[in-house]
């Protein structure tokens, strides 16, 4: 009678396929987390002090502002309220 029980041991192509396939699985894993990150929304964000060069922003909401001086490149647009607003 043939023993069923037994296993044949791995070859070296059979462990490099198996440690590919791990690989594989682990850069999936990190690519998704990595996507999952960027996407993250930031629901509060507290600075003290801050100094930046450059800063580019798509879409901003702004609650209280206070600034010392303000530089606009390009024309900028204030939306109509009960205050003075008006087009700079």
């Amino acid at each position: 009678m043939r023993e069923t029980g037994r296993t044949k041991p791995l070859g070296l192509g059979g462990v490099a396929t198996i440690a590919t396939a791990i690989g594989a699985v682990a850069v999936g894993a990190f690519a998704i987390g990595a996507l999952a990150i960027g996407r993250l929304a930031v629901r509060r964000l507290s600075i003290e002090r801050a100094q930046l060069k450059s800063l580019e922003i798509e879409d901003l909401t702004v609650r209280r502002l206070h600034a010392r001086e303000v530089v606009v490149s390009d024309s900028l647009r204030l939306p109509a309220s009960k205050a003075d607003v008006r087009e700079l």
